[in-house]
């Protein structure tokens, strides 16, 4: 680690060039998002000795003035920075206290910390107190020092926070085994989310790689942990277990299954970029309430596009589950666009406030102000999305402070080069005062100057290719969203309108400017009750199945009979239960085989077999299996109200067993739908 971060720091910040992620990537062997990392150790290191941080952006790293010291004074930097930063201070006390194992003493700490006794003891009250808030304890035991008590899973989630907030702890703590060990949880990590289909953010990913060391470093000290017996593995849980040797040999030493688990339950609760859909614990009233959720935003937030939006649909289900599990085991995942959500979408995080009491009823838990503005993000996401985006010429000021022919001469090599609307050149002086009426959307100077609320380019009077880069980098990302109230209030200012002809002005300029926001809004995806779909020939009464196969053919038979589906969905449905069986046994004696829209599901539909004799699936507890319901849909939303419908029967003990008892489809759909609905 210490020379991969030593080449990068000649590489980058020693010449006066610019260099690729993926570049470095390949000239030291590692993922991209190792390099990333690496970055942002040094730009630590960097900002703790005083100097300016490197320039990390779209993929690119530079340096804007080469540095001409040693590494190692950067190195040897870092315990001063250590010491004199109270936050950081206090998170080594508190990693240290956290790795003594039961008890530590003053001198223990004060050896390995270096600082002076008055420091740590009026650290220690406040350390203390912190993990008290963590409800473990620290006990003063004559002569023996301190005596550490609380549940193993409390001190390893305080240990993954410490760590992760330490800038400089690894570079610090770990030796030489310690980091190779890493390198090999980081292989490992890559390929369990490869298997998994999941694609981790950097964040999560680096959170995992602390989990695994906290787990290690505790394992080491004698502390493994302990869980409860287990009836049903999560996908998560099987792939670490059936593993346990590897991990066994990548830690070198013995490692239970419940440390098994609890790493496995970390990774569940990881936030991802991407997830291909598999089953897992709670599916099903994942899918239902992720639906009620949206249904609940769009009444508090009318933008019918959430009801339509399939990206959010899924994007929102993949999130559920790590949030779920997060809140489960009492941890949150900070979200550093907090503020900016608080900023740029208020009334739309009021929305989701308001309607996740939706998802905290239903699955029992309770989100805070972080999870919640990361849902917000996703309905933000279709906002964006809806809204018209075109490219216009970018309006660029120019500041010199030389005379006329120098900016002239920018001038005119900007306009040779760059589409761009010049509104002028300006002296640093009356730069100032211009900008306090204007906006433009970007400054250009030859000399040092700022403004709040605008990006400033500092270039060279004849512009340097490296110039020309910035400035190219620059304008790509400009763009300018066109509203036809703004359009509609600039005209308003110069040209009074007649109220008759305000309507045909705005429709006509709405056509001309591409802006749609005349139209008819998009209705909500259509969404049948039960009753429109579920008929007595998607119904079987007392089939005799042989084995688990045959239940689930029949159910699958029935939809293809109906025309719902085409054969290739019966085969697809058996390949799912072979996957995911357990999750596919919904509740005690009832079992939902499906599969994925695109693999022959024609439309929406419900299918439900009674069988003659129980069969089992392969659930621990909710096994044997009475009742089948075949389920296809053309899409993740339009069979959710017959579904949701369905379920709440399904939840009726009595309605259940009258429905397992029935000899008939008519007596079955009788049932189902009520003498009233009939």
């Amino acid at each position: 680690m210490e020379n991969r971060l030593l080449e990068i720091f000649r590489l980058v910040c020693q010449s006066n060039r610019e260099f690729t992620v993926r570049e470095l990537a390949q000239q030291f062997s590692v993922s991209s998002r190792t390099i990333y990392s690496d970055i942002k150790k040094l730009n630590e290191l960097l900002e703790a000795s005083g100097y300016p941080e490197i320039n990390a952006d779209k993929g690119k790293m530079f340096y804007t003035d080469p540095l001409m010291i040693e590494f190692e004074s950067l190195i040897l930097s870092t315990p001063a920075f250590v010491l004199s930063n109270l936050r950081i201070r206090r998170l080594r006390i508190t990693t240290s206290i956290l790795l003594s194992g039961d008890q530590f003493t003053v001198d223990d700490l004060l050896k390995e910390l270096d600082i002076s006794r008055n420091t740590l003891i009026a650290d220690l009250k406040e350390v203390r107190e912190m993990l008290s808030f963590h409800s473990i304890a620290v006990e003063a035991t004559p002569f023996k020092g301190y005596r550490i008590s609380g549940k193993e899973q409390n001190i390893r989630n305080l240990l993954i926070l410490s760590i992760s907030e330490d800038p400089l702890f690894f570079e610090d703590r770990a030796g030489k085994e310690d980091m190779q060990i890493l390198y090999s949880c980081e292989a490992f990590l890559d390929d369990v989310a490869r298997r998994l289909n999941v694609e981790l953010s950097d964040v999560s990913f680096n959170r995992m790689l602390i989990a695994f060391y906290v787990t290690y470093a505790r394992i080491s000290i004698g502390k493994a942990f302990t869980g409860g017996p287990k009836d049903v593995l999560t996908r998560e849980e099987k792939a670490f277990v059936e593993r346990h040797e590897e991990i066994e040999a990548i830690f070198g030493r013995e490692v239970s299954i419940d440390d098994c688990f609890y790493l496995a339950n970390k990774l569940a609760e990881a936030s991802v970029v991407k997830s291909e859909e598999l089953l897992s614990e709670k599916w099903l009233p994942f899918n239902l309430v992720t639906n009620q959720f949206i249904d609940a935003v769009a009444q508090e937030y009318s933008f019918e596009a959430f009801r339509t939006d399939s990206t959010l649909y899924e994007g929102l289900l993949n999130h559920l589950r790590p949030a779920y599990k997060r809140a489960l085991a009492g941890e949150w995942a900070e979200n550093p666009l907090l503020s900016y959500v608080l900023e740029n979408f208020f009334q739309l995080n009021k929305a989701v406030a308001k309607s996740v009491k939706v998802l905290e009823e239903e699955l029992k838990v309770h989100f805070n102000e972080h999870e919640i503005s990361y849902f917000t993000l996703f309905f933000a996401s279709v906002i964006e999305r809806n809204e018209k985006q075109i490219r216009r010429t970018p309006n660029v000021i120019i500041v010199c402070n030389a005379g006329i022919s120098t900016s002239e001469i920018l001038k005119s090599r900007l306009q040779a080069i760059f589409h761009v609307n010049i509104l002028g050149t300006f002296s640093v002086r009356n730069a100032a005062l211009w900008l306090k009426e204007h906006t433009p959307d970007l400054i250009i100077s030859t000399v040092p100057f700022k403004w709040k609320d605008t990006k400033v380019l500092k270039v060279s009077p004849y512009l340097s290719d490296y110039d020309i880069k910035e400035i190219q980098s620059q304008l790509s990302f400009l763009t300018a969203r066109i509203h036809m109230a703004e359009v509609m209030n600039i005209i308003g200012k110069y040209v009074e309108i007649e109220d008759h002809k305000l309507a045909p002005l705005k429709n006509e300029l709405s056509i001309y400017l591409g802006i749609t926001e005349n139209s008819e809004p998009k209705k909500g995806i259509y969404q049948p009750m039960l009753k429109e779909i579920l008929t007595t020939d998607l119904i079987k009464a007392k089939f005799e199945a042989a084995s688990r196969d045959e239940a689930v053919k029949e159910s699958g038979r029935l939809l293809v009979d109906k025309g719902l589906a085409d054969e290739s969905y019966i085969q697809a449905m058996l390949k799912n239960v072979e996957v995911n069986g357990t999750y596919i046994v919904i509740s005690p004696g009832i079992a939902m085989p499906h599969a994925r829209p695109e693999e022959g599901a024609l439309d929406i539909g419900l299918s439900i077999v009674t069988l003659k004799e129980p069969v089992v699936f392969g659930h621990p507890k909710n096994d044997p299996v009475k009742i089948v319901v075949g389920l296809c849909a053309i899409d993740h939303q339009s069979h959710l109200k017959a579904l949701t419908e369905l379920a709440d029967i399904l939840m009726d003990e009595k309605k259940v067993n009258e429905i397992t008892n029935a000899n008939s489809a008519e007596e079955i759909l009788q049932i189902i739908k009520g003498d009233s609905q009939c």
